[in-house]
């Protein structure tokens, strides 16, 4: 099914925002031709950070942790022609991920590629095959500079720098190339090509490997051995050791709309997001494996991160949403260095940006923290939104360990961050000292912050209760504290316009950044379960979206999913639909000429909201679906409690839906329709409620599945739905011919 989908270029790109990418959640490349006769493959490598010591971070200097330790350039491939090429054309195969094509010389000569980043191993695989004028061809590594892109850009050279590239070929014909970083740690590329003569033509293999260490300086040893053993592997099952783990990694869950460009952009994104993260690896930073001249070579935490891994909870994919978590928790000692010393003791922060390396970023606070920049040194919101990630993979995989070792910790100390700065005024209420609204102004009682602290507040009673109900001897000595904080922190101010950005300060221009809007979305403790909170939301929305200017492209993904919540398919498409403007001809995005990874991901995570949602202890099942996707299908989308949803949607009506318990639990759903019959595992529990719902109690292994009056298929089953139109293809095709 994914072939129909796959990314094709009738003609070279030339950019790598228009070219073929592949990762492994570390490593990656993309290919795309620079010359008449050069092909460039990257050379990215996500640990690849350098390591200046925070302890001499100039805090003057604004985003001084990206210059310091963000990301740094390594080099890449290219690969020389020996001929002039002409013309060329490329596939990327999603289901095998791997991308191959053809290129082409004005004599008739041709050379064959294809291209993969091994799926575990560290290693990227490059074949050609040349003939005529292409057969000798050659592959030549070029270095770089270890330099920060956001230090080249603005002129702010680091210092000690770090030395120069070294150069080295082994006797087994293993080449390296080693970067020596100056405060630690090594960065290294090995390769080596293995090249056959077979008369007419020249067949290469390259194998490359690029790997980090820190503190030590063993890169160059990982990445050459690496190397020793891809090369001496058979090939075919080596490939098929990568393939097998994407043929695995795939079907976890499924979408299909029917809507020729949406299902396509979905699955690229579910393709883009396994080359991005892996299981406990790196956080999805603004560059993914794929680093290119920069500003912004690092993790951003006021948005950036959070909804980058927005998408894998519902889309039952764990692997890919695990990573915040793990270095939230692998990082918390430096969360405590992120704040002023004087609250290093008891609390938490996290501030704009950040290595992915070590989470230091120096946190802002209520009433700002000087010299820091004004407004990152007012920012202090950022930890508790990267913990309500955390909740959802607490909540959708049902994991216990994972609440009682990770969030709740961290949400103690994020929380009581805030407490030190909460003021009692003359209303008897608590109230913030002015803090960031991210991308819009500096303000007392933030929205921003207020959302973030009612919700921590909020969970945080929660997790004790529930531990106290596990534990008869479990004792929170900072409950009735917590209690009492919720009960007198002041409500979030709004008027006739709707949420405002904070005290006195309504949202009277363009805002692509829905600070005022978290409660809404993704924090759902706004929900438009009475006619007074719909509409607030609905007012909000509107008014947000009134001004018609400084949008982003996440500024539609957000809308989007609002209006699921509120229930509007059509609205929810129309503004999903204002997210094409934004898409680069691979499904890359940038902003001011910045390469930004989250805002496609989270196009598909829009998607996954407008067919299902979990939220309240309630699913609910196609509850935005726009009138012209008149048949839908979903597969093991997950829902929070630990439950695996699948469901069919034809001729604009619900059908069929079918949900199993990985774990003893109990759910409400709302099939969209009323539930003409029933088919339930023996042991399970099921209410029909008056209003249609249903509760279900559900032994762990267990299923119930629930059908429409309106049934149109025998029995229930996993179809792709017919293409509405002609397919879409993302790539490049070709030019149209000039008058």
């Amino acid at each position: 099914m994914l072939s129909r989908f796959n990314p094709r270029w009738d003609r070279m790109p030339t950019r790598w925002d228009e070219a073929p990418f592949l990762g492994n959640g570390e490593q990656g490349t993309q290919v795309y031709q620079t010359g008449s006769s050069t092909l460039h493959f990257g050379v990215g490598c996500s640990a690849a950070h350098d390591h200046h010591p925070p302890a001499k971070d100039d805090l003057n200097e604004k985003h001084v942790e990206v210059l310091n330790r963000g990301r740094h350039f390594i080099g890449h491939l290219e690969l020389h022609t020996s001929a002039p090429l002409t013309a060329g054309t490329s596939e990327l195969d999603l289901w095998n991920a791997e991308a191959t094509g053809t290129i082409r010389s004005a004599s008739g000569g041709q050379l064959k590629w294809r291209c993969l980043v091994h799926a575990d191993q560290p290693v990227i695989m490059i074949e050609t095959l040349g003939s005529g004028d292409l057969k000798d061809s050659v592959f030549d590594y070029l270095p770089a500079k270890a330099q920060s892109p956001r230090a080249v850009r603005s002129k702010q050279p680091r210092e000690p720098a770090n030395p120069a590239t070294v150069l080295a070929s082994n006797p087994d014909g293993v080449q390296t190339a080693i970067q020596n970083l100056a405060s630690g740690g090594q960065t290294a590329v090995a390769w080596k090509v293995v090249r056959s003569d077979q008369n007419a033509r020249t067949a290469q293999v390259i194998y490359l490997s690029v790997q980090h260490s820190f503190p030590e300086t063993t890169a160059a040893a990982s990445a050459a051995h690496a190397i020793a053993n891809a090369s001496i592997a058979p090939v075919d099952r080596w490939v098929g050791r990568h393939r097998g783990w994407w043929h695995h990694y795939y079907p976890l869950s499924f979408l299909s709309t029917g809507d020729p460009y949406w299902d396509a952009f979905y699955w690229i994104q579910q393709y883009k997001l396994a080359s991005a993260t892996r299981d406990h690896g790196w956080i999805i930073d603004n560059q993914g494996p794929w680093l290119q001249p920069t500003a912004w070579n690092a993790t951003w935490w006021n948005l950036n991160a959070q909804i980058s891994h927005a998408g894998p909870y519902q889309a039952n994919r764990r692997g890919q949403a695990s990573a915040l978590s793990h270095r939230l928790s692998t990082n918390r000692d430096n969360l405590a260095l992120n704040v002023d010393p004087k609250f290093r003791s008891d609390s938490y922060g996290l501030g704009r940006s950040s290595s992915g390396w070590d989470l230091v970023a120096h946190s802002g606070q209520p009433g700002g923290r000087p010299p820091i920049d004004p407004r990152i040194g007012h920012e202090t919101g950022n930890l508790l939104w990267a913990l309500h990630n955390v909740d959802l993979e607490v909540r959708y995989w049902h994991d216990e360990s994972l609440r009682d070792e990770v969030l709740y910790p961290l949400l103690v100390r994020a929380v009581n961050y805030y407490r030190h700065f909460l003021v009692e005024e003359n209303d008897g209420r608590l109230h913030l000292p002015a803090t960031h609204s991210p991308e819009y102004r500096t303000v007392a009682d933030c929205t921003y912050d207020l959302d973030l602290l009612h919700w921590g507040l909020n969970r945080l009673i929660e997790l004790a209760e529930e531990k106290r109900q596990m534990d008869a001897h479990f004792e929170e000595p900072l409950l009735p504290k917590w209690k009492e904080v919720q009960r007198k922190l002041t409500p979030v101010h709004t008027d006739e316009t709707g949420r405002m950005i904070g005290r006195k300060t309504a949202l009277t221009g363009g805002h692509r950044h829905w600070s005022h809007l978290l409660a809404v979305y993704p924090l759902r403790t706004l929900t438009p379960e009475t006619s007074a909170d719909r509409d607030l939301i609905e007012t909000s929305l509107k008014h947000w979206r009134s001004f018609g200017r400084s949008f982003a492209g996440y500024s539609s993904t957000s809308a989007a999913c609002m209006a699921a919540m509120l229930g509007n398919g059509n609205d929810a498409l129309d503004y999903l639909n204002g997210l094409k403007t934004y898409l680069r001809p691979n499904t890359m995005y940038s902003e001011a000429g910045n390469p930004v990874m989250e805002t496609p991901l989270h196009g598909a995570t829009a998607m996954q909201e407008m067919v299902m949602q979990s939220w309240g202890e309630t699913l609910r099942i196609f509850p935005a679906v726009p009138d012209i996707w008149t048949d839908v299908q979903f597969a093991r989308f997950r829902g929070e409690g630990g439950f695996l949803v699948s469901a069919r949607r034809s001729g604009g009506k619900n059908q069929w839906v079918e949900v199993f318990a990985e774990n003893q639990s109990v759910v409400n759903i709302d099939c969209g329709f009323d539930i003409h019959r029933y088919s339930a595992d023996a042991g399970a529990s099921v209410q029909i409620q008056p209003d249609g719902k249903a509760t279900l109690h559900l032994p762990a292994n267990h299923r119930v599945q629930f059908f429409a009056s309106t049934m149109t298929q025998s029995a229930p089953a996993i179809d792709a739905i017919p293409s509405r139109g002609q397919p879409h293809f993302f790539g490049l095709g070709r030019l149209k011919p000039t008058r």
